[in-house]
């Protein structure tokens, strides 16, 4: 089951809103008018690409998130808090950041797969992803370096999704950026003074994941303290894997 929360502005009210500040790009920013950011649980799509989403909005793109699980599954053995209650308090997090990133009218896709066994269904994410994207998309992934399984699922269906469609796709690591296995990136984005600022506030709304939720081990936090620092940092980072602009000079005979 695939479920949409949509929240558009109007054209008047979006005229209107203040300018949120982003940042500066190294390398080429994204070429497609909707940046499609695909989350394997609730906290990634900021984590990942926050200060890009905000850039976005900065710059008259649409943005779209797709959320692949809920994260229910974030503390299994917890005798205090149930899946479902995870699957709401989760849900309600990523409405607090969006907002305190600055962008509450994002639309959001949850196609509500199974926390931490996306790698059985990775045919079936990559055709959800196909029928969502559009040919001048730029994709943003996790990418198979960050390890954890559900992130290397979903980096294996964006490859799916976008092959072969026209689709703008760059991996995104967060996880790899911990374990030190991330790739070389082609583009980075330095986030200036207001952009830095709202993602760490963003961040910090997803409190399931960073507080412990009671006094069992349990019940601790998912992501601690130094593996935050690690992703989070005022320079988001992300490398190409299927290039339109490289496609594009190919059509023309030119390298």
């Amino acid at each position: 089951m695939v479920a949409v929360s949509s929240a558009r502005r109007s054209p008047v009210a979006d005229a209107r809103r203040p300018s949120l500040g982003s940042g500066a790009w190294s390398g080429a920013p994204p070429l497609g008018e909707r940046i499609v950011v695909v989350a394997p649980h609730p906290d990634d799509e900021v984590l990942a690409a926050g200060g890009l989403m905000r850039w976005a909005a900065e710059h008259g793109r649409e943005v779209l998130i797709v959320a692949v699980t809920d994260g229910e599954a974030s503390h299994p053995a917890s005798s205090r808090v149930s899946r479902s209650e995870l699957r709401r308090r989760r849900a309600v997090e990523r409405r607090e950041a969006l907002g305190r990133l600055g962008i509450p009218e994002t639309d959001v896709v949850r196609l509500q797969m199974e926390d931490f066994a996306c790698a059985r269904f990775v045919p079936e994410i990559g055709r959800h992803l196909r029928a969502l994207l559009r040919a001048e998309d730029t994709l943003i992934s996790p990418t198979t370096t960050d390890r954890h399984p559900d992130h290397v699922a979903v980096a294996e269906a964006t490859f799916i999704a976008s092959s072969g469609n026209g689709v703008e796709r760059w991996e995104a690591p967060t996880w790899a950026l911990v374990h030190e296995t991330a790739e070389a990136p082609d583009r980075r984005l330095a986030l200036d003074a207001p952009a830095w600022a709202a993602k760490r506030h963003a961040v910090a709304a997803y409190r399931s994941q960073l507080e412990s939720l009671g006094p069992d081990a349990a019940d601790g936090p998912v992501v601690h303290p130094q593996e935050l620092a690690a992703m989070l940092r005022p320079i988001e980072v992300f490398r190409g894997k299927s290039d339109r602009r490289k496609r594009m000079r190919q059509s023309q005979g030119t390298r």
